[in-house]
């Protein structure tokens, strides 16, 4: 079962699509045939249909110039309640790391190699 405020959004994206086609003087017909779809599925993209592909909706984007939009929907740099989130979850100080002595402590990297230096 879908949410109320998923039928919402579908239905207020499925009439901004009509009246898309509608300012660019394109009937169902024409929008069906750039997608690839059938007429009946724009009209149920138009009439709100939450069931529609994703693909469909993504191509709609594209073919009505708006393909911006939809790639910044979800943009984390414009995502204010993850922002928030990461925010509230910085830690309140920082520790320094505890100093070792490198003449009593071997190296943890494995691709140091010690070689003997034999200087002339």
């Amino acid at each position: 079962m879908t949410s109320p405020s998923v039928k919402r959004v579908a239905a207020k994206l499925g009439e901004d699509l009509r009246t898309a086609r509608l300012r660019r003087r394109w009937s169902q017909k024409d929008v069906a045939t750039k997608a690839g779809v059938s007429i009946g599925t724009i009209q149920r993209t138009e009439s709100g249909d939450p069931g529609v592909c994703m693909g469909t909706i993504i191509m709609l984007f594209y073919i009505f110039g708006c393909q911006k939009q939809l790639e910044d929907a979800l943009d984390p740099s414009k995502d204010e309640t993850g922002l928030v989130a990461d925010f509230l979850r910085l830690p309140q100080r920082i520790r320094s790391a505890r100093r070792t002595d490198p003449r009593i402590s071997p190296s943890l990297d494995p691709n140091d190699t010690q070689e003997d230096v034999i200087a002339f």
